[in-house]
């Protein structure tokens, strides 16, 4: 019956505001309202099907076991401890006491568990934990997961994964339809209070009964632009503070003109992954070969790309792919070089020379080289990075054309192998996937619209696995230097840039916390910092 009446009461609170905005019920002169700007298309407020709103729940109205802070450690969260067995097979988890849900009902072990093996079981979008977690348990306040096999990404994966109120999802089989209005309900910092799809706005309420008291902002205000001209406009009138995405950068482009606004500032952060990078088909002549590859290396210019397309916010990156914001990047990795000499010289080595002197190596068949670059025609500045790589190329007797071709038809074109040399990024949170160090990218045993899975290398396949399995962090580093040194030795694909992001917000918040994977500026760690000065 307690039960029943605290949902009864939570709907009360929530029906309301979800049928629209009402700015009269909003905020008060007194109340520190932050107002962020997002390109985002949100459709509802489930968060199990609709993907951006799955993501911005998991820092405003709910937790999750850990947190990675700014500096890439695993933090607790509603987890306070953990405890890895020697064999890595057995996760204990010790659930904090002081959690509540929304509708005022106390967060148990309990509802742990039943979070865990409802992903499980009834989320399309976790799979692998069907193939990892074997049983759950409660012993007191802990919860004990059980694994198939030693997975030693848990804890990052289990960052991704908020808690859920099992007294509303038990008897939910099917998450991704469910529209009723106690779905909004978490355990978060904030409550959602109001939602309208037609007006572009999302709006939040601190929880002033937050397990670890409430965030430092009253209320909390999304308000969604179709594009980012709109909303960098919405930044130079003042009309929002901030910007938020996922795993995204802001930009480039439109950052000199806000830097001229007077009432603008930026936090700065090493992008977590990388914005741009070329990727190789170790499957076609001469790619295959890897002094051909180290060619194509030395053979880009890497300066100009940083300057025309990244308006020179960003730097050369290193053979070892992944930027150094990430937790045991080998700083022996050498940066990429441009040198057309030590290009030229490796060709010649491999006997690719120019004899009909049109410009253009020709192969042992005596044909001329003409690589084909695949690269998505939705990017603009991707198109433009193939414009100045197939300029790069020419320059060092290498004939190459672009395929331009949209999203699906480059994901159909690059499972087909239909390709010498693909332009691809690598997400924040794709470079920490697998095992790590972007091999969710390069490993050949991997699938996904994102992913190369070029390298087929048992060494490499050896070492991704020895890492996945592997708990003890002094192993983990160690494994983790090997396989960026092994993207380093084999080629699988380089990056192009690594970027300085530039995160804008409006003067008069000060104390911001930079998180690389869940949006710059705003994140779980941000709303305990900032304040607000006059």
């Amino acid at each position: 019956m307690f039960r029943l009446k605290m949902l009864i009461v939570a709907l009360m609170i929530v029906a309301l505001p979800l049928a629209g905005c009402n700015a009269s019920s909003y905020s008060g002169e007194d109340e520190t309202v932050l107002k962020v700007g997002s390109t985002r298309p949100f459709k509802t407020t489930n968060k199990f099907s609709d993907y951006w709103y799955g993501v911005l729940s998991n820092i405003t109205t709910h937790d999750s076991l850990i947190k990675l802070d700014s500096e890439m450690n695993v933090t607790p969260w509603l987890a306070t401890d953990w405890d890895v067995s020697e064999d890595g097979r057995i996760f204990t988890f010790t659930i904090t006491e002081n959690a509540v849900w929304h509708d005022g009902t106390p967060l148990t072990a309990e509802d742990v568990k039943f979070s865990i093996k409802y992903y499980r079981d009834k989320d399309p979008q976790a799979g692998w934990m069907e193939e990892i977690i074997e049983e759950v348990n409660i012993e007191d306040d802990q919860v004990v997961l059980h694994l198939v096999r030693a997975y030693g990404n848990l804890l990052t994966e289990f960052m991704t994964y908020s808690i859920i109120p099992e007294h509303i999802w038990e008897d939910v089989d099917e998450p991704l339809k469910y529209e009723k209005m106690d779905r909004a309900i978490g355990s978060g910092p904030f409550k959602l209070t109001g939602w309208s799809e037609s007006a572009g706005k999302i709006r939040f309420e601190a929880n002033q009964g937050y397990f670890k008291g409430p965030p430092n902002i009253d209320q909390l205000e999304i308000n969604i632009y179709s594009n980012m001209d709109a909303l960098v406009m919405a930044l130079k009138r003042g009309d929002i503070d901030t910007w938020w995405d996922y795993s995204g950068e802001f930009p480039v482009t439109h950052i000199p003109a806000l830097e001229k606004e007077s009432h603008m500032d930026f936090a700065t952060a090493t992008f977590l992954g990388v914005p741009a990078a070329l990727g190789f088909n170790l499957e076609r002549e001469p790619v295959n070969e890897l002094g051909f590859r180290r060619a194509i290396s030395y053979a880009i210019n890497y300066e100009q790309i940083v300057d025309r397309v990244y308006e020179g916010y960003g730097s050369v990156p290193g053979y070892g792919f992944i930027p150094p914001t990430h937790i045991n990047y080998d700083e022996s990795i050498p940066r990429l070089d441009y040198d057309a000499g030590e290009a030229s010289s490796l060709l010649n080595e491999l006997g690719l020379r120019d004899t009909s002197g049109d410009g253009i190596r020709e192969d042992d068949g005596g044909n001329n080289i003409n690589l084909t670059l695949l690269a998505r025609n939705d990017m603009p500045s991707m198109l433009r990075i193939a414009e100045m790589v197939i300029a790069d190329l020419k320059k060092a007797g290498i004939g190459a054309s672009i395929k331009a071709v949209d999203s699906s038809t480059w994901v159909a074109n690059k499972d087909a192998g239909d390709y010498d040399l693909v332009l691809f990024r690598a997400t924040p949170w794709g470079t920490l996937m697998h095992a790590g160090n972007a091999s969710g990218y390069f490993d050949s045993r991997r699938t996904g619209a994102g992913v190369l899975h070029n390298l087929g290398s048992p060494e490499y396949h050896e070492l991704c696995d020895l890492r996945l399995e592997t708990v003890m962090p002094g192993e983990q580093e160690s494994l983790d230097r090997a396989i960026q040194q092994m993207h380093a030795e084999k080629l699988p694909g380089i990056a192009l840039v690594w970027l300085d992001s530039m995160y804008p917000y409006r003067k008069g918040w000060d104390n911001w916390v930079v998180d690389h994977i869940y949006g710059g500026v705003i994140n779980s760690f941000s709303w305990f910092e900032i304040t607000r000065v006059d």
